[in-house]
Formats: structure tokens, C-alpha cells, sequence
């Protein structure tokens, strides 16, 4: 079985995108960004990334996830990140991302 740092669950019009890792760095990044471009190609109005399993992420993985954000918003769907851990949520309001993503 292949190494996957997301799970998908497709629900109506929402696909639920859990994020397995708790580490998204170094050599998860690439693969994170992998799974994450194939995820985008489903059709549904909702992406919800639950990020409860990250307790750190580098700037890599934060520029997959803006750049997911990106992607969706040219679709005219919508996407919300879910479950950020104590730190995430510190470093997303430090870095003004909770005003670019719905977090929830």
C-alpha cells in the first residue's frame, strides 16, 4: 500500500479531505501536494480539509494548501479547513490566513 498523507470521504456535495499526518514537512510536502491536486479534480461545491491530526506545518505545506484555496476559488466552490490544532490556529491568525481561508 502506498504511503498517503490524506484520506477522502465524498459526501453528496462535499468531500471531506482528513489530513493523516501530523508533520506536514520535508518530504511529506510533495506528496501532501500530490494527493491534494488530485483531490481538487472531484466534482463538488464543498472542499472541507480537516486539519485535527496536524500539530505542525512548514511553509510549503501552507503555500499547498493557499494555493488549494486557489484553485477552488477559480471553480467558484467553496472550502473550509476544520479542526486546527492550538498552534495551527496561532500560526494562521499570526500569518492573517484566517482571512483567507473559512475556518471552522
Amino acid at each position: 500500500m502506498a504511503f498517503q498523507t490524506i484520506n477522502i470521504t465524498e459526501r453528496e456535495d462535499e468531500l471531506l479531505i482528513k489530513v493523516l499526518e501530523k508533520r506536514i514537512y520535508l518530504g511529506v510536502t510533495d506528496i501532501f501536494s500530490e494527493e491534494i491536486n488530485q483531490a481538487l479534480n472531484k466534482d463538488v461545491d464543498t472542499f472541507v480539509i480537516d486539519m485535527g491530526n496536524v500539530s505542525v506545518m512548514n511553509s510549503s505545506g501552507i503555500g499547498v494548501l493557499i494555493k488549494a484555496r486557489d484553485e477552488i476559488m477559480k471553480k467558484s466552490k467553496s472550502l473550509k479547513l476544520t479542526n486546527l490544532q492550538p498552534l495551527m490556529k496561532d500560526i494562521f491568525d499570526r500569518m492573517r490566513l484566517d482571512t483567507l481561508f473559512d475556518i471552522v
